[in-house]
């Protein structure tokens, strides 16, 4: 392995001089250095991402730890006793990435499970569990994913994914806000402080206290995750002036997830967007939607800042310009061609924000929710555009971001210009208020959006897909009460979608089953 590996965190041998030399391989800690759990994401057929970060103290922004880089040991096995093992190395966790391990395995075997743990010095982490996705070129009958979006460690414990972990998924994918740059004067948890992040150690703190949750920290050994970003997690818009926070977010981002895609530090760039492959039952393709688009805030008309927190306005003609984009080029034509060459069962979207429109009537004026495409019509015509030409594949567009239930048909939309025949399932928060300034305005609205047909402000929780050849069922799991560590989970609603029919169907009860 080269040195510019050795320099990023990535798999490396320790054997020269040179580099044995820069390492502390005989580090002690007055404490456990796991203290922030262990993860798997980024999994293909025959790779897969694993995760720590060395933080004997997670309060302090450098985790308790030395200046120098310190040797970490990893073992990947094929059962959970690690009497099969069959990868192992070493790692430097370097104090230029908050002493973070990001391990790159590849030669692994499609479709299968793996454990894995860490070690360094006397102290041995947690065992995890990791699993690949079938090959592409098989033949694949079945696929139980998860969606979950937005945690507030403010508002509530993260409850949600124990039962996630219950209903065994293949993975998880999360569609950002993993964590919150304020509070919104919730006080039942406390952040670290109440200042909204600015530099790596700001975010590297409040990553760290939200990596502390043992909820969170069950999810992410047992289950490996996929990841994109939302506004809570960075900075809202591609804004120059504020490229040094942005790029102070990336970076403590990567240092607390398992992903691949991250250049060097310091950078204001992220490889994000990816196209998730199960056989040749299902394309799935998880959306960058933040960190390329044009910016949201473009209409300079009045509006009524009580009226939904702001976040309902009035289009400009500006919002229509055909080359705006909420994708960026690139991206956008990425997607594009995965859509239309698609040569899976299932065709999927994953989102961060809600694709289908939504309008709300104030006054007779229209508005429209600006963190979402309702702000970039035409790029989505353009997506649109691609699904429609696609000749294999049914599409689904799986989204979060408004902290609410929603399943909705496109087909039905009355506005002939904004009508897109695909389904839709909105995941509502892993732990996130959805206060009624937001959540009334959609109530007082779904007579005039038939493209919805089931709406929950209520309960927090995630979703779930099952999916086979002839079927899409996802279901609502809603969690009780997201202020209870004990909290039950009912599956609020479930709706199944045909493979080449329009629409779904659905059955609905809110029966406690845990």
């Amino acid at each position: 392995m080269d040195r510019r590996k050795f320099l990023y965190s990535t798999l490396m041998t320790l054997g020269s001089a040179p580099l044995a030399s820069c390492i502390n391989a005989d580090v002690r800690f007055a404490s456990n250095p796991f203290t922030l759990g262990i993860a798997s994401g980024d999994i293909t057929p025959s790779t897969a991402v694993l995760w720590t970060r060395l933080a004997p103290t997670p309060a302090m922004a450098n985790g308790g730890m030395p200046a120098k880089p310190v040797a970490v040991r990893w073992t990947l096995a094929t059962d959970e006793g690690f009497s099969q093992i069959v990868q192992q190395g070493e790692v430097a966790a370097i104090p230029a990435l908050a002493h973070s391990v990001h391990v790159e395995l590849d030669d692994l075997q499609p479709g299968r499970q793996y454990w894995y743990r860490f070690s360094v010095g006397k102290h041995v982490s947690g065992v995890g569990r990791t699993r690949t996705l079938p090959a592409s070129t098989a033949a694949v009958d079945r696929l139980r994913f998860a969606t979950a979006s937005c945690q507030n460690y403010t508002h509530g414990h993260f409850v949600a994914y124990q039962h996630m972990v219950d209903d065994d998924p293949d993975f998880v994918i999360h569609l950002g806000d993993y964590i919150y740059d304020t509070s919104f004067g919730e006080t039942f948890r406390k952040h670290e402080t109440e200042s909204m992040p600015a530099s790596v150690d700001d975010f590297r703190r409040r990553h760290a206290l939200y990596k502390t949750d043992p909820f969170l920290q069950q999810a992410h050994a047992a289950l490996p995750f996929f990841f994109s970003i939302d506004n809570h997690d960075a900075i809202e818009d591609n804004d120059p002036q504020k490229a040094a926070t942005r790029a102070a977010a990336y970076q403590a981002w990567y240092e607390h997830m398992p992903v691949r895609g991250y250049h060097r530090t310091g950078a204001n760039h992220f490889d994000i967007y990816r196209k998730i492959s199960v056989g040749d039952l299902a394309q799935i393709c998880l959306l960058d939607s933040r960190q390329f688009r044009d910016t949201r805030e473009i209409c300079d008309g009045p509006y009524d800042p009580s009226y939904g927190f702001g976040n309902y306005r009035q289009r400009c003609e500006a919002v229509f310009d055909p080359e705006r984009s909420m994708l960026g080029t690139e991206q956008e034509a990425w997607l594009a061609e995965a859509i239309k060459t698609n040569q899976r069962r299932w065709n999927v979207i994953a989102s961060p924000g809600p694709f289908q429109p939504f309008t709300y009537q104030v006054d007779q004026t229209d508005l429209r929710y600006i963190g979402a495409w309702d702000a970039y019509p035409e790029n989505r015509k353009r997506v649109a555009s691609a699904i429609d030409a696609a000749e294999v594949g049914h599409p689904i567009i799986v989204s979060g971001d408004v902290h609410s239930f929603w399943a909705m048909d496109g087909a039905r939309t009355e506005l002939p210009d904004e009508r897109f025949a695909y389904v839709e399932f909105v995941t509502s928060a892993v732990a996130a208020n959805w206060p009624p300034p937001l959540a009334q305005p959609v109530l007082d609205n779904l007579s005039r959006n038939p493209q919805v047909s089931f709406y929950d402000p209520v309960y927090r929780g995630y979703m779930l897909h099952e999916v086979n050849r002839e079927q899409w069922a996802t279901t609502a799991r809603a969690i009780d009460d997201m202020r209870d560590r004990a909290s039950g989970v009912r599956s609020l609603a479930r709706f199944e979608v045909g493979h080449g029919t329009q629409g779904f169907t659905q059955t609905q009860g809110a029966v406690a089953d845990r």
